[in-house]
């Protein structure tokens, strides 16, 4: 019953969109600490989400956690790199031809659309050479976030499956594993 459970979940969950830029002239093994910038102060365009102190260290954990995977600790002081993030979520209507798009031939008849409005979530995260504030690598993540934003179990859970989608697009090869 609970694996019908998580599966249904997991089914219903809406789709993430990931992107990644990275630096094209990387060092291998160059990194192997990190810290936090401050969060930005601009608004998110949700007044839920703005200077929301669960979403914040939610996904501040969710990017650790996916960093340590990969073999950079967090840590204070002089670090190899900085991390920040921007937050946006916008109202966003798609309207779907539905028939159109199955194939169907529509013509002399007035067609059926599908509308569908959302709170669509956007989060970038920038890492950066902390001494010369250098962009080495920048990923997106955008998903939809109706009925997650005023639910923190639904928001923590979009959040981990977001960056955990982004952060497997990460170069690998740049962190100094075993150096620490």
């Amino acid at each position: 019953m609970a694996s019908a459970a998580t599966f249904l979940v997991a089914a219903c969950a809406p789709s993430i969109t990931v992107g990644v830029n990275t630096a094209p002239d990387l060092q291998t093994a160059a990194y192997r600490t990190f810290t936090w910038e401050l969060p930005d102060q601009f608004p998110t365009g949700d007044p839920r989400l703005d200077n929301n102190p669960f979403f914040v260290r939610e996904l501040q954990n969710a990017v650790t956690v996916e960093l340590a995977v990969r073999g950079l600790r967090e840590a204070q002081g002089e670090t190899d790199l900085t991390v920040h993030f921007h937050a946006t979520v916008r109202d966003r209507v798609d309207v779907y031809e539905t028939d159109r798009v199955a194939g169907y031939d529509m013509s002399g008849y007035a067609t059926s659309a599908q509308i569908v409005h959302y709170d669509e979530g956007m989060v970038l995260v920038d890492i950066a050479e902390r001494t010369t504030k250098r962009v080495i690598w920048r990923g997106w993540m955008q998903t939809d976030l109706s009925g997650a934003i005023g639910n923190s179990a639904v928001l923590g859970e979009r959040v981990r499956r977001g960056m955990k989608e982004l952060f497997e697009e990460f170069p690998e090869h740049v962190i100094a594993k075993g150096m620490q």
